[in-house]
Parts: structure tokens; C-alpha cells; sequence
């Protein structure tokens, strides 16, 4: 008797009722389970008349086993139930909200100034953009509300703001010495700071001030500050747009130069406007 034959033929023929195909290391498990079944049910050299039914059962067993243990380790990781692999998503960018012109809708946007990207979000419904600027007004009072991005940086503000002299000499070129100059335009009462801030993680200087009712000219003519980098007097300039309006302005210091934010809200605006106006700075980044 071969015995190194034996277990293959009858893996082979147990296999003879169909077409079926182990792998090579499916086939050698099956022959080790049989050598050890046989090991342990056949005990010397006679069979009983039962002994093939019986004996043929550990090798179904452990075909099955082997085969299940073998499939499992080809099976996906995971699949998904229609077979189509799932498309990999990323989030679009925020929208220029300078782009195009025009009603925005809440949420995040992101614009890019003179070389200075940054983002912040709208809060509420109703506010539109202009070229640098957002603006939310209404019916009665059509420019209510704007707020004002400048990324060119600041260089003086007007001694006489009717007559557009400027102060000589110019300010102190940081955020502390351009607030402290805003803090004491003629025709305007200081309302608060300046007061040490942070903006989008950047340290910054606040002033909140008003435009007085007596001011001697009409508000369009009353300049309050310019850049040089846009024309300088007259050009480049901020003036105001109604009498008793509220002035609020962030001096933001980045790492070479200013950032300038600023808003305006006409005499008896809604307090919600303001705290909206708070929140569109307060969520201001630079990347």
C-alpha cells in the first residue's frame, strides 16, 4: 500500500461528482487534515463495511473549512452594494464675493486684494458686494450699512477734513499710530478706543467714532483719510456718506504691511446691523 498516494486519491475522488478546482495550498490543508484524521479513526489495518461513509465525512469537512478560510482571505475589504466604487468629494472653494457684483447669499466667501487672500463669512440675509466692499441697506435708507476692505495700506488722515489738508506730519506707520490718529479727526466725537484687538489671529487696533452734525461742508466732502498707493489727496480717500453716521474701524497689522477694514452705519441704524457688522469682521482669516 502507497500510502503518499492514498490521500490523493481520495481527494480526487471525492472531487469526481464535479467540477470542482482546490487551490494548491486548499489541496495540501485537505491532505494534512487527512493524514491526521486517518491517523485518529483508523486503527489498524481492517475497515468495516461503514468505515468508507464515515471516512469520507472529515475530508467534506475539511474541504469546506480550507475552502471558506481560503475565499475569505480574496474577499474586498469593502464594496459597495451596487459594485460602482464611491467617487472621492472635496469641497468647492468659497466664491469671490467681488467677482460679480451683486446680492450675496449667507455663507463663507473668499477674495483676494492687492496679494492678500482672505475669507469671511456673511452672516444674514440682504447684504450685496461693490468692488472692495459689502453693503446692506434698505427702502428708506438705501446706503445703511457698509463694511470696507483696504489691503493697500494707510498713510495719513486730514487735518482739516473739509478743506482736505492733510496732517503733517503723517502718523506713526503702525496700527497703534494710525488709530491714535482716527481717535482725533476734527468734526468727529470718539465714541470708543483705541483698544487693542485681534482680527483673523492678527493683532489690530479699534476706533469707533461719529461724524458730527456741524461739521461745515457736506459729508461727501468731509475726507477722513487716504492712501498713497491709490492716488493719495484726492485720491484714495475715505469720506462720509451722512451726518451722525458711526465710523468703526479695524487696523489690522499683517506681515508686511496694514489691512484696513472700516465701516459706516447711518444715525438711528438697527442694532442688529451693527452686531452683523461685528460678526463679518469677527470671522475674517488670512491665509
Amino acid at each position: 500500500m502507497n500510502t503518499s498516494l492514498e490521500p490523493d486519491r481520495r481527494i480526487e475522488a471525492f472531487l469526481e461528482d464535479g467540477p470542482v478546482e482546490l487551490p494548491d495550498r486548499a489541496y495540501d490543508a485537505v491532505r494534512s487534515q487527512i493524514d491526521s484524521t486517518r491517523q485518529r479513526v483508523v486503527i489498524g489495518p481492517w475497515r468495516t463495511p461503514d468505515m468508507n461513509l464515515f471516512s469520507k465525512l472529515p475530508i467534506v469537512l475539511a474541504a469546506v473549512v480550507v475552502a471558506a478560510v481560503v475565499g475569505i482571505g480574496f474577499l474586498p475589504l469593502a464594496s459597495d452594494p451596487t459594485g460602482v466604487p464611491a467617487a472621492s468629494s472635496s469641497p468647492s472653494p468659497p466664491p469671490d464675493p467681488f467677482a460679480s457684483q451683486g446680492p450675496l447669499d449667507v455663507g463663507t466667501y473668499r477674495a483676494e486684494l492687492d496679494g492678500v487672500p482672505f475669507t469671511f463669512d456673511v452672516p444674514a440675509e440682504g447684504w450685496e458686494s461693490g468692488d472692495f466692499w459689502v453693503m446692506k441697506g434698505d427702502e428708506e435708507q438705501p446706503e445703511e450699512a457698509y463694511v470696507v476692505f483696504w489691503s493697500t495700506g494707510f498713510d495719513n488722515v486730514y487735518a482739516d477734513p473739509c478743506a482736505h489738508t492733510p496732517l503733517d506730519p503723517a502718523p506713526e506707520a503702525s496700527a497703534a499710530g494710525i488709530a491714535k490718529a482716527i481717535s482725533k479727526i476734527p468734526g468727529t466725537d470718539l465714541v470708543t478706543g483705541p483698544w487693542s484687538v485681534t482680527v483673523g489671529d492678527r493683532p489690530a487696533q479699534h476706533v469707533v467714532f461719529t461724524v458730527r452734525e456741524d461739521i461745515g461742508c457736506e459729508p461727501n466732502e468731509f475726507y477722513l483719510w487716504y492712501d498713497d498707493e491709490t492716488g493719495g489727496p484726492p485720491g484714495g480717500y475715505r469720506y462720509a456718506d451722512s451726518l451722525g453716521q458711526t465710523m468703526r474701524t479695524w487696523i489690522v497689522e499683517l506681515d508686511d504691511h496694514i489691512f484696513w477694514v472700516d465701516s459706516q452705519t447711518a444715525a438711528g441704524a438697527d442694532a442688529v446691523l451693527s452686531q452683523e457688522i461685528q460678526q463679518i469682521v469677527e470671522s475674517l482669516q488670512f491665509e
